[in-house]
């Protein structure tokens, strides 16, 4: 069992928007792993051979083992909730049995985002049922259903439930980011715009400055200076005792 898994429809999701949290947990104590459901072949810019390398060195940036970090291998821009495609979100995560569950957001620009929500949503409430049959390398899987859902943001923005303060983990989360090189334009360095590529929303200097400025903005509501934010899903968090939200 781990703590936290992340779970993102293309490689990069993760990196750019729940990374410090991954991070911070590591820093912590903790375990946390990543499962992106498809390789990003269909991306304007590079190809999925070269996003899979990428993903390599962002794994090396942010000291994740490759073990911790599995391709569903669905194919890119077709995102659909099949019987297929949901066995193979439960097999992830009977496999590393996370308590928490984070995932994309209902709403977003990006359709292969949301059905990502949709597929994970299905996948989550199907892992729990010992009806459901699954194995891993030919073994049988036991039932498992994270504990706690939150939700993260992609291009379309919400009202946060819960801000986690990735301030001491700003910089290396940047340089998983910058492991992207086909994919982002970072602070400091030439722009992809030159490159011999066509460009793209995500390509230009300045849809990484939005980045940046939003976990601004974030860390500032909560007294840091970056934050990631995540929404509830099911309503209410239980608590038990109110000093461990200090």
């Amino acid at each position: 069992m781990i703590d936290l898994l992340a779970i993102a429809a293309h490689p990069d999701d993760v990196e750019l928007h729940v990374s410090g949290t991954l991070l911070k947990t590591v820093d912590l104590g903790g375990t946390v792993a990543i499962c992106d459901l498809t390789r990003g072949e269909r991306g304007t810019r590079g190809s999925g051979e070269l996003r899979a390398e990428e993903t390599r060195q962002a794994n090396r940036a942010m000291g994740l083992d490759e073990a911790n970090r599995w391709n569903l291998g669905i194919p890119d821009g077709d995102i659909r909730i099949t019987e297929e495609n949901v066995l193979h979100v439960v097999q992830a995560l009977r496999h590393f049995r996370p308590r928490i569950l984070l995932f994309p957001s209902q709403h977003d620009r990006h359709p292969d985002h949301e059905n990502g929500h949709r597929l994970v949503r299905e996948a989550w409430f199907n892992s729990g049922l010992t009806a459901v049959e699954s194995t891993f390398n030919g073994t049988p899987q036991e039932p498992h259903r994270p504990e706690l859902l939150l939700m993260y943001a992609h291009s379309w923005e919400f009202e946060p439930d819960l801000i986690v303060d990735i301030s001491q983990q700003f910089e290396k989360k940047i340089e998983a980011i910058a492991a992207y090189s086909s994919q982002f334009s970072m602070p400091g360095q030439a722009s992809t715009e030159d490159a011999n590529e066509p460009q793209t929303f995500i390509s230009s200097h300045d849809f990484m400055e939005y980045i940046i400025a939003r976990m601004r903005r974030w860390g500032f509501m909560v007294g840091g200076k970056y934050g990631e934010a995540f929404q509830t899903l099911g309503g209410p968090l239980k608590v038990n005792d109110l000093r461990t939200l200090l």
